[in-house]
């Protein structure tokens, strides 16, 4: 018998664009025309940036959900970078392909979609609590052909854990949170990744989950634990997940700031992952990943930077980059992305949070945020405000 849901309803109703053409858009329903480059393996054409949307508060970390109608949703959290008992984002919707978006509004902050077999969207919570047997906490959800974010009080729960966490002090939390990107697995169900720190640990653990229904989850596998042999301080946690033209499971994820992604395989749904290893230039913080049809993989992530990967063999092995940062500068230098003084070396105006979106066989999105006060927020007599964009990629032959 299936439990009463209890629900609370955020709705958006579509107002026309949020921004203006001084933005960078070119009338009607066509991309502002940006630059095409050659790499070595395939050649990338990104359209002027579009601007998604504008605040004086926090506006960064964004998360794209492409729904089967073509809808899009951006979730952007708008609360400082530290540890919250409550998780809130400003949420915006595209109807045409990314080109306009509607007023932000309030919502939970969410990052990991589960798309459910019926067509409704479930959006993992990304802060978990104590729950008996485990952790959990309220998920939203979209139902398919509604623009209504509903919170589903009774929420997600996720068992099965190896060992006990560590939560952070004071917070009430449990130790371990969602983060990435879901997968669907071949007889039926989802895989997602959490990270976290075990019991007595320094360094960061990430673990696969898996689940029937995307609402009940039992860890499956550990990817990378603390004694991961990628370097980087932090250890295995932010991850992005994605299933390869050959039939595997590849999970990118970082251990540190500055240091490259690590990266595993698995080639029996996760239940085991090759060992862990280092991408050759590739890096540092929050991956994103994008598989197009005929299987050429994109990567999104940075920092410093705004990077794009581009793997043409479909394997995760062969990466070459593209400086979408420096993309980004050359459209909107009224809104550059510079260099600041911030509290790591070699930090931009950006967080380097990234999502790759496919769009079909050739397109995807690619969405990030501008900080111009880096971590610190704009102050009340500043003409800056946060932004986050918006690129359409074209990927040639």
């Amino acid at each position: 018998m299936r439990a009463a849901i209890s629900l609370v309803t955020f709705t958006c109703l579509f107002a026309g664009p949020a921004s203006s053409s001084q933005d960078g858009r070119k009338g009607g329903k066509d991309w502002p025309v940006g630059r095409t480059y050659e790499l070595k393996g395939t050649r990338v054409t990104l359209s002027a940036p579009v601007l998604v949307a504008r605040s004086k508060g926090f506006l960064w970390f964004p998360t794209l959900i492409r729904f089967d109608n073509g809808d899009l949703l951006a979730v952007m959290s708008d609360q400082p970078d530290e540890h919250h008992t409550t998780w809130t984002a400003q949420i915006t919707w595209s109807l045409d392909g990314g080109l306009t978006w509607t007023e932000p509004k309030g919502a939970p902050y969410t990052e990991n979609p589960v798309r459910r077999a019926n067509g409704d969207f479930l959006m993992l919570p990304f802060a978990l609590f104590p729950r008996p047997g485990g952790m959990g906490a309220p998920y939203t959800l979209v139902r398919k052909g509604s623009r209504d974010v509903q919170v589903v009080k009774e929420g997600v729960t996720v068992t099965g854990w190896p060992r006990p966490d560590e939560p952070p002090e004071k917070t009430g939390r449990s130790g371990f949170v969602f983060n990435g990107q879901t997968v669907e697995l071949r007889k039926g169900g989802y895989l997602a990744t959490l990270h976290g720190l075990f019991k007595g640990s320094k360094r960061y653990s990430l673990v696969a989950a898996e689940s029937a229904d995307g609402v009940k989850w039992k860890v499956r596998s550990v990817i990378a634990d603390e004694n991961c042999k990628v370097e980087g301080s932090e250890g295995p946690c932010e991850a992005a997940m994605c299933r390869l033209k050959d039939g595997r499971l590849m999970c990118v994820f970082r251990v540190g700031i500055n240091v490259p992604y690590g990266q595993a395989w698995s080639s029996d749904e996760g239940r085991t992952w090759s060992e862990a290893v280092a991408i050759k230039g590739a890096f540092s913080v929050q991956p994103s990943l994008a598989v197009l049809k005929d299987g050429r993989v994109v990567l999104g992530g940075g920092r410093a930077g705004l990077l794009a990967w581009f793997d043409v063999d479909g394997v995760g092995l062969g990466w070459e980059a593209l400086d979408v940062g420096a993309h980004h500068n050359g459209f909107q230098p009224k809104d550059a992305i510079a260099r600041v003084d911030a509290t790591f070396a070699g930090a931009d105006q950006t967080s380097s949070y990234t999502e790759v979106v496919a769009l079909d066989e050739k397109h995807l999105l690619y969405l990030y945020d501008r900080i111009p006060h880096g971590w610190a927020a704009v102050p009340k007599d500043s003409e800056e405000t946060n932004s986050v964009w918006v690129i359409r990629v074209r990927l040639g032959d």
